[in-house]
């Protein structure tokens, strides 16, 4: 997989011009600035599942043209999936292992994922859904994991740079 630097001017240009758009608003009650961090989260929170769900669309459309099922998203995957993201982020490493959940199989166990199956597949630095599952597709061992017939399931995560996709079968 190719090493990228973090890059994600996309979503930076949309929060930008949010924030730039709620500066003219009058704050009058003195919780405008409250009001604005909370619009704020929530834009990039949505940046963030639309991202996630386009992975998910992309990988389905990939394995639909070799002729497996689509996966389905599983929630608490994808919380332990968006949470690995965030905890590589924060934590300034890129790994499977979590200095704080050890493996993916550790922290599936925490988050009470039963599975029969299981994979990860993580990324850094893509500026979009299209980029990043290109990039999988490109890697033998991530398509691997992308294209196997075992895995009925998955969780997508996106924080800051960061992709996390997680595969179980049952």
């Amino acid at each position: 997989m190719k090493k990228r630097t973090m890059r994600w001017a996309s979503a930076g240009l949309v929060l930008s011009l949010f924030s730039a758009s709620l500066s003219f608003v009058p704050s009058g009650s003195g919780n405008a600035s409250a009001a604005t961090s909370k619009s704020m989260a929530a834009v990039y929170a949505q940046i963030q599942n639309e991202r996630a769900a386009k992975v998910v669309a992309l990988v389905n459309k990939e394995r639909a043209a070799v002729g497996l099922k689509a996966l389905t998203v599983h929630t608490n995957l994808s919380k332990m999936a968006k949470d690995k993201a965030i905890d590589m982020f924060k934590n300034k490493y890129f790994s499977h292992t979590s200095p704080l959940y050890g493996s993916p199989f550790d922290m599936m166990d925490a988050y009470n994922i039963t599975y029969r199956y299981a994979g990860e597949n993580i990324a850094k630095g893509q500026k979009s859904a299209e980029e990043v599952v290109e990039d999988w597709m490109n890697s033998p061992g991530h398509k691997a994991n992308i294209m196997n017939a075992n895995y009925n399931l998955i969780g997508v995560g996106y924080y800051n740079g960061y992709w996390v996709q997680e595969f179980i079968g049952k």
